[in-house]
């Protein structure tokens, strides 16, 4: 699998691909403006020129998966559907 840089990553991001980050075991991806790391026991979000300066020498990896696929549609459809029926 291809490994790149900082400009590419977020030129990566920027088109709504969603990254890992080899050094920090982190995923990263864009959502309202604001970069989101998530790692394994945590998350947060940070701001383009915050993520440029704390990953300016880390190396990323294209995830094929989409952000959509991390959020099942059809678990919201049933919650929302059982919220419904159950207000």
């Amino acid at each position: 699998m291809e490994t790149f840089e900082i400009n590419k990553a977020l030129a990566y991001l920027k088109q709504n691909y969603v990254l890992y980050c080899l050094e920090a075991k982190t995923i990263l991806f864009i959502k309202d403006s604001m970069i989101v790391l998530h790692h394994e026991n945590w998350h947060s979000k940070i701001n383009e020129s915050d993520f440029i300066n704390s990953f300016s020498d880390s190396h990323f990896q294209l995830i094929e998966k989409s952000k959509e696929e991390f959020i099942s549609k059809e678990k919201d459809d049933e919650y929302y559907q059982w919220r419904f029926h159950h207000q």
